[in-house]
């Protein structure tokens, strides 16, 4: 299937083209870039047909967002120009030419008292969180085939774009302490399995809405711990902290995370956060390490950092 990927340079990105490099069902092509169309400058979405109208596409995957919470919140007509008009502009494209959109959203499209499932009514508490819902209600009413992929904490690797987990890598291997908020609450998964069960998912016939998630759900301060067993750092590094004490610009969901239970009926029971690691560079037997587990580019801090997705 010939498919473009918007945002190929960030760690969903990055491991869409891993995976394209090991698929035979999934021709892959890389949509135009910041250097073509900068979604954030105004008016350069009306450059986005030109780009993407004939490239002769089955299938868009809008992996790309702008996911600096604080960001958002600061400057909410840029979050909308990238996170909401982008997708509304991408999805006439898809109904113009036939094509299907597979879209990435997440959990902050909820107000967190989850974890909350497919179904769910979403109440964002953040621009970033409204943005990313309006983008979806865009999609459903486009009449186009569509699957809006709902995911919470991507893991990756630092080779492939920054994540908690390449955060926690960084800053625990070199023994540098880091502080982490005990009262935000996930499930994560790591890039490689999201953008594997997003392909099959499609490829399946699976259309709306699916949530994507690991089958260990706790606080942001109990996943530094386990990363830190897993590249073999000490627990002392990881402060404990409270979200109130970032002072952060944007609201952050307290029990975020995403019920997984559509998931699981099409790919079986959800790995846990050691087996998920183990997908992930870092380990404590792979770099000799002897030590014993890790802050947020969203949610802990060694000092100002941007999230990304």
């Amino acid at each position: 299937m010939k498919t473009v990927l918007l945002g190929s340079t960030g760690k969903l990105g990055s491991a869409w083209r891993r995976l394209g490099q090991d698929r035979d069902d999934l021709n892959l092509t890389d949509g135009p870039g910041r250097e073509q169309v900068d979604l954030a400058v105004p008016g350069a979405l009306e450059f986005l047909p030109q780009h993407l109208g004939g490239m002769g596409s089955e299938l868009i995957i809008h992996a790309a967002a702008w996911t600096d919470v604080d960001g958002c919140e600061k400057d909410a007509d840029t979050a909308r120009r990238v996170n909401t008009d982008s997708v509304a502009a991408i999805a006439d494209i898809c109904k113009q030419n036939g094509t299907g959109l597979l879209f990435y959203s997440t959990d902050y499209v909820f107000d967190g008292t989850g974890p909350r499932g497919e179904e769910d009514d979403t109440r964002p508490l953040n621009v970033y969180g409204r943005t990313k819902t309006d983008a979806e209600k865009i999609i459903r009413s486009a009449d186009i085939p569509y699957l809006i992929v709902r995911i919470n904490v991507p893991l990756a690797s630092p080779a492939h774009g920054k994540s908690f987990y390449s955060f926690l890598l960084e800053h625990l291997s070199a023994g540098t302490p880091v502080r982490v908020v005990t009262d935000q609450w996930n499930n994560p998964l790591d890039t490689g399995r999201i953008v594997r069960w997003s392909w099959e998912a499609w490829q399946n016939g699976v259309r709306g809405t699916l949530h994507l998630g690991g089958g260990t759900y706790a606080t942001r301060y109990d996943i530094a711990r386990m990363v830190a067993d897993y590249v073999g750092a000490d627990h002392s590094l990881i402060e404990p902290i409270t979200t109130a004490s970032l002072s952060q610009l944007a609201p952050r969901p307290a029990r975020g995370g995403l019920l997984i239970s559509r998931q699981t009926e099409l790919f079986g029971t959800a790995p846990d956060l050691p087996t998920i690691l183990q997908a992930l560079p870092g380990g404590a037997a792979a770099t000799g390490t002897t030590t014993n587990a890790a802050t947020d580019t969203a949610t802990g801090t060694t000092g100002a950092r941007r999230n990304s997705q």
